[in-house]
């Protein structure tokens, strides 16, 4: 039922905002994040793509790909994890913008799956997650920045801590 209301209310603000549409942008990104749950840290690269309906709202999608394991002790037997993918979909409102930054909170859904393995046998798992975060970007010169923010994944078993630092770069608007 919550997640039937939170998308509605997505779905409400994305249509109100279409009409608004004159100060539409989009902004593309690439960068780093660390996950940090249940004892593993797991490094990715990120890229993101955002569209802006204006000032104030837009919609991301963003895909995550490890670059390395870490490895933790389940019953005196080390595991090594890694994260294969992760993929998202987030509403992004900026209670603060203008033409050489922002601050933003966003909420959304991903879909993640993650390898571990001991000696002789590997498993995968898929889990998905609400998400919700906050960040800010830094524009050095209107159209090229930095981005920066934190994001937690809500999973049914647990959660992860996602930090991240991003290059951005601004088209349009």
């Amino acid at each position: 039922m919550m997640r039937s209301i939170i998308a509605a209310s997505l779905t409400a603000l994305a249509l109100g905002s279409v009409a608004q549409a004159q100060d539409a942008s989009y902004t593309l990104g690439a960068g780093y994040e660390r996950f940090s749950g249940d004892g593993v840290d797991l490094d990715s690269v990120v890229f993101r793509g955002r569209y802006d309906f204006n000032q104030y709202f837009g919609l991301e999608g963003q895909a995550n790909i490890g670059i390395g394991d870490d490895s933790v002790t389940v019953l005196g037997t080390p595991v090594d994890v890694s994260l294969d993918y992760a993929v998202g979909a987030f509403g992004v409102l900026r209670a603060f913008s203008n033409e050489n930054g922002n601050v933003f909170v966003r909420v959304g859904y991903t879909d993640s799956q993650v390898d571990a393995s001991v000696p002789g046998f590997s498993a995968s798992a898929d889990s998905d997650a609400w998400a919700y975060g906050v960040g800010g970007e830094y524009l050095f010169d209107g159209r090229n920045g930095v981005r920066f923010d934190y994001t937690k994944f809500d999973y049914d078993g647990g959660d992860a801590d996602v930090f991240g630092v991003s290059y951005v770069r601004r088209f349009g608007g």
